[in-house]
């Protein structure tokens, strides 16, 4: 019987100190993906967790694109602190083929990341004043 409470406690112990993924840093990782593929590529994640280091988010996917096969990937991102919308501020991403280059890293940032997320569908139909006459998809 106390062996048997000793593994149960032992297991709960080991599991409060596995390192946890902020929600924030796992969300901005994932808006990422999109931007290191080619419009079309479909994108599914199939795991994601701290990096080997603890440090960031690290996300493996498949990417299907129209007529290719399915490809493997994944993408690791690093942050420091807050951008001044509150946001985690990434401060590194990294890819099976290696570390963004310094200005791909920044056209990554300025041109998709501070752009925001994008609205769901329904609410930029209404704000272009689409809604009516857009075609339903």
């Amino acid at each position: 019987m106390r062996t048997g409470i000793a593994l149960v406690l032992a297991a709960l112990a080991a599991g409060g100190c596995a390192p946890v993924v902020e929600p924030d840093h796992l969300t901005l990782c994932r808006e990422v993906l999109p931007a290191l593929h080619e419009d079309g590529t479909v994108i599914r994640e199939s795991r994601y967790g701290p990096p080997a280091d603890g440090t960031g988010v690290r996300i493996d996917y498949l990417a299907e694109r129209p007529g290719r096969p399915r490809s493997v990937h994944f993408a690791t991102c690093r942050f420091d602190g807050r951008d001044g919308r509150g946001r985690p501020a990434l401060a590194a991403l990294s890819t099976e083929r290696g570390a963004l280059s310094e200005t791909r890293f920044i056209i990554l940032k300025r041109w998709w990341l501070e752009q925001g997320p994008a609205p769901p569908l329904s609410a930029a139909k209404a704000r272009s004043g689409l809604a009516e006459s857009a075609p339903a998809s």
